[in-house]
């Protein structure tokens, strides 16, 4: 169907708004937990007001790339180390054409 400039405005709705569709499948799924932390760390939170879920998860999202990181490294140290030792007794490609 044409639009045309006399048509009136129609409101605009976002694809994944919820009036339009149902919820959006690629959101995260929130459950809630129980955690104990200090009294005074969580009256100093909210005195600030800090979202203290919030940086949960991004603390343990955080921890979780340090973990996988690490558990990379030490899965991939004989080719680290069979790397370095070829550049240890080879020099590095083009070397001779570096001007720094």
């Amino acid at each position: 169907m044409a639009r045309h400039v006399a048509d009136p405005p129609r409101p605009f709705r976002h694809p994944r708004s919820p009036k339009s569709r149902g919820p959006d499948p690629s959101a995260p799924r929130k459950i809630a937990v129980n955690v104990t932390l200090d009294a005074d760390i969580v009256a100093e939170a909210k005195a600030r007001k800090i979202n203290i879920s919030r940086t949960l998860e991004g603390a343990l999202r955080e921890r979780f790339r340090e973990l996988q990181l690490r558990q990379f490294e030490q899965e991939n140290a004989a080719a680290f180390e069979s790397y370095n030792r070829f550049i240890a007794e080879n020099g590095l490609w083009g070397e001779d054409y570096r001007e720094w």
